[in-house]
């Protein structure tokens, strides 16, 4: 999960830095990939505390 979360930063400041609308666009979609990536992480992280 930290690596996740380290690889999300980075996309982050790469989004902001990039001046290109169509790397924006690619990075922005492996940003939401990331996200989904970590929500199901947590999600099962979750799952697994309560059982």
């Amino acid at each position: 999960m930290k690596l996740i979360m380290v690889e999300l930063n980075k996309l982050c400041d790469d989004y902001y830095k990039c001046h290109n609308s169509l790397l924006q666009e690619q990075i922005l979609l492996d940003i939401n990939l990331l996200k989904e990536a970590l929500n199901l992480l947590s999600q099962e992280n979750n799952t697994s505390l309560n059982q």
